[in-house]
């Protein structure tokens, strides 16, 4: 205990004397927090609609339709037939849309055409929500058209857990994750990178000490650091976004280090391979760029396939993340958070033998 100790305080004085790790511990987490609580919300956009229609009173039923709904906004006046569509096109409107010719008294012999939507879908995440509302509205109408608005039982739409469904508190409680597992990833893959180049390395391996020692005396010092990350993070989400605390958040916060200590041994595996830093840091980013993808923080875990949600089980993040939204949000206790630590602990030993195996191959 007392050469695990002399390292990590070995450890912490060149982590205080390092400007890089002061710039990673500190001014990254503060970026991101910010990043994801104010720049990265989504807000209703503002979508360009073009209606073409052969008569004005057909444009303006639809005009009249569509100005109720947010996030939308009329290109100009009411276009001749085919003019929506040329819009879209052209890059003057997001979305067309095409009344036909209606059958009337006048015109018997108009043949039935349906209502025509054009849609640049370059960005199918922004037009999608504003087709849909379209969809609607004209399903509306035709209801309003028969008298049916009123005759079913009516709908009532409840929101559990977050009920004004606000996107900053769906990113930050993974955000606590996401920042814990950068710092700790990047610093242990530099680690023993850094030594290296310096010149120290010969004299680590020349020490009494056990490779077990080696890497707990180096995972102390981190660990800490990364807790006390995350509980910066938790408590900026708390104070300024009013993150909600329905769970057991004291489980939550034993699961940090936890945490910390299986990222931190990843990236102590990744630099016993590495010979220069920058190699270090490619592999900490081709573990950590896919653990964001497949974990639930960029996209839903649910709407992914098969094969990806089985390898997103296997990164400690995904279940970081469903402890962190279980704890703040789902309002789970202190058994169902900590069971989320099970796979984390079988993760920080694989990473850790891999660690262990990787420096006795790189002594022989």
């Amino acid at each position: 205990m007392r050469r695990i100790l002399a390292l990590a305080r070995v450890e912490t004085l060149r982590m205080l004397r390092s400007r890089t790790t002061f710039t990673l511990l500190i001014f990254v987490p503060a970026m991101q927090v910010l990043l994801f609580g104010y720049a990265i919300r989504p807000v209703p956009p503002r979508i360009g609609v073009a209606i073409a229609a052969p008569t004005a009173a057909g444009a303006g039923r639809v005009a009249r339709a569509i100005e109720r709904m947010p996030g939308v906004t009329m290109t100009g006046a009411p276009l001749k037939p085919g003019g929506a569509a040329s819009a879209v096109r052209e890059g003057r409107a997001l979305i067309g849309i095409e009344v036909p010719s209606l059958r009337s008294f006048a015109n018997p012999t108009q043949a039935r055409v349906p209502l025509r939507i054009v849609v640049d879908a370059t960005n199918a995440g922004l037009t999608g929500a504003a087709v849909s509302g379209i969809e609607a509205a004209y399903w509306r109408s035709l209801a309003e058209q028969a008298d049916a608005v009123d005759s079913g039982p009516g709908l009532k739409i409840e929101r559990l857990y977050n009920p004004e469904a606000r996107a900053d508190w769906t990113f930050l409680p993974a955000l606590i994750g996401v920042t814990v597992m950068i710092a700790m990833i990047m610093l242990g893959a530099l680690s023993l990178a850094r030594e290296r180049e310096s010149g120290t390395w010969e004299g680590l391996q020349a020490l009494p000490v056990w490779p077990v020692e080696m890497l707990l005396g180096k995972l102390l010092p981190y660990v800490l650091i990364g807790t006390m990350q995350g509980l910066l993070v938790l408590g900026v989400g708390i104070a300024l976004f009013a993150l909600p605390m329905r769970g057991s958040v004291v489980a939550l916060v034993a699961l940090l280090p936890l945490f910390a200590a299986a990222n931190f041994a990843l990236g102590y595996a990744i630099s016993m391979r590495a010979r220069t830093q920058v190699a270090a840091l490619q592999g900490a980013v081709a573990f950590y760029l896919p653990a964001m993808l497949l974990s639930g923080f960029l996209y839903p875990f649910e709407t992914l396939p098969n094969w990806a949600r089985w390898i997103g089980t296997l990164f400690p993040l995904t279940h970081f993340i469903r402890a962190a939204r279980g704890a703040l949000l789902h309002g789970d206790g202190a058994a169902a958070v900590l069971a989320h630590g099970w796979p984390i602990l079988a993760f920080l030993i694989a990473a850790s033998a891999v660690a262990l195996l990787a420096r006795s191959r790189s002594i022989d």
